[in-house]
This record gives structure tokens, sequence and C-alpha cells, in this order.
């Protein structure tokens, strides 16, 4: 069996494919298979794969077409290998040696069950490199729960992490990639991870999570789910995050917030805070900017 699994779910876009090929056939690390799942109206992709001789590629043409998240985990599906490496067909390995790296982490870690790099953000106009914050990965040993304060680890091509049986939650939306760290944390909340660029993510418009509006009820369901799932009101930090940030912006009632353990003086507060600063203070923004006199007041 091959050490490694790249799982690749591809839909529709032969050129990106055909680049996250090349990146792969040009690692220097080769205990590997590839395993591609297409949702593809044409046979774009079934010929370009037909072309390249190269007994590690398995190829699936869905019968039916599946969808994102039931494409990506039809993909993991196939995998054999120790390791779990998911590559979005956007995405590309940034060097040569970028996957002997995320092995190694992972070899040299034998408790950790996930490992992870920094990336290369790359659209037609620019390109960069993301980094976590300073406070993050303490943040993030000291608790795994606080992952819900925001997902610094990345997409999910950034990772390569124990092949333990664990896919996307195929309940999850916009937070799928969420969804499936908490699960992983929650089986084991060792990790390891790199601030080298391991990873290029290719960037444009018409990615699944940019399909969501910023008030999508969706979005809102992804986070009460792993709030409700990983009991996160027994983290201070989580319970308020998710009060200020989600039930209250998204409008959610009294009855939603005693469901979630928030107390009525916080969420009373949480709710005046918000009117005052997002109705009040804002509308007084765009008043006076429109005179043209903004810059000359402070509002607090």
């Amino acid at each position: 069996m091959p050490k490694v699994s790249i799982c690749v779910p591809v839909y529709n876009n032969v050129k990106e494919v055909k680049r996250l090929l090349d990146s792969i056939q040009e690692q220097t690390y080769t205990d590997y298979e590839v395993n591609i799942t297409d949702d593809s109206d044409g046979t774009e992709i079934a010929d370009l794969v037909s072309g390249l001789s190269d007994g590690r590629i398995r190829y699936v043409h869905n019968a039916k077409k599946l969808g994102h998240i039931f494409n990506w985990n039809a993909a993991i599906a196939q995998a054999r290998g120790d390791y779990i490496k998911i590559m979005f067909s956007d995405d590309w390995f940034t060097y040569p040696e970028s996957l002997a790296e995320m092995v190694r982490m992972l070899d040299e870690n034998p408790k950790a069950g996930l490992a992870f790099s920094n990336s290369m953000q790359v659209s037609e106009r620019e390109s960069y490199k993301r980094k976590v914050s300073e406070d993050f990965i303490p943040r993030l040993r000291e608790d795994w729960r606080n992952l819900f304060l925001g997902n610094e680890i990345g997409a999910p091509s950034d990772t390569i992490y124990r092949n333990n049986g664990i896919m996307f939650d195929e309940k999850s939306n916009w937070a799928s990639d969420m969804v499936l760290y908490m699960r992983l944390f929650s089986e084991n909340p060792r990790f390891v991870s790199t601030d080298r660029p391991l990873i290029s993510i290719g960037m444009h418009e018409e990615q699944y999570t940019h399909s969501f509006s910023d008030r999508d009820d969706r979005i809102f369901n992804d986070y009460l789910y792993m709030y409700e799932t990983y009991r996160l009101w027994e983290n201070e930090r989580c319970k308020e995050f998710f009060l200020k940030e989600y039930i209250v912006k998204f409008g959610r009632g009294w009855k939603l917030a005693q469901r979630c353990r928030i107390s009525a003086k916080d969420f009373i507060r949480a709710k005046a805070a918000y009117f005052w600063k997002d109705m009040v203070v804002s509308y007084c923004k765009a008043a006076l900017r429109k005179l043209g006199i903004y810059k000359n007041v402070k509002l607090k």
C-alpha cells in the first residue's frame, strides 16, 4: 500500500488539474497514490489522465454528479495510504520537496494526527504568503477548541493527516474545512506545523465559499453545529465569540441563546452593544460621510 493518498476531487477545470498533476509528478517523494473523482460534464479531464503513463493515478468519473462535499469524500473514500493528503484541483505543490516535508512532519511526530503548512495565495492579480497570527499556534495548543475563534490552519490542501476514517461532514457547508479539523482534533488534539508555504492556493471568484452571502443561514448553522457538538460553551472565549459574532449578528433570539448556555445578562449586553456600534454609530457615520464632515468627527 502507498504511504500517502493524494485525494483530488475535480470539476470542469482541466487547466488547473493539469497544473496540479504536473506539480505532483515533480515531487521528490514518490510513495503515493493519486485518487481523482471527477464531477465534470465532459471528458476533458478523463482524456488528460488517460494520456499520463502513471500507474499511481486512479481515476473515477462519477456516474451521477455528487456535488462539492460529497465528491470530496468520494476521493477520500478511495484512500489506501497511511496519510490523507487532500489537494483541491485549483491548488498545487509549491516546491518539488513539498510533499516530502509534509510527510516528514508526521513521521517525525508520531503522536500528531494532523500537520499543516502556510501557503501562497495566488490569483490572476496578485500572489502573497498567508501566515498565521503569532498567537494562533499557542492558542490552539492551549485548547484545540480555540480553532472556533478563527480558522488559520487554512484550506484542506494545506493539511496532511493520518488516515483514521474521518471525512468531511456532509451536513456542513461554508465551514466544512473547520468542521473537518474539529473532528480530527476531537480524536487527537496533537498537531505539527511549518511556516514554509508548501502549498499554493489558487484564488478565484467561483470558489465554493464565495457563493455564500455574509448572512447566509448555512454559515450560522455550521457554527451552531460545532458549538453544540463540541460543547464549546465550556470554553469562555468560544462562548463569548459565538454570542457576539453569530447569535447577535445573525439576529437570533433569547430562546436560542438559552439553548447555547448564554446568560440573560450577557445576551442583553451583547445585543445593546451591537445595536449601538453597528446600528446607531454606523448610521451616524454614513450620514456624516454624506455631509463631508465624517473625518473631523470621532464616534465611539
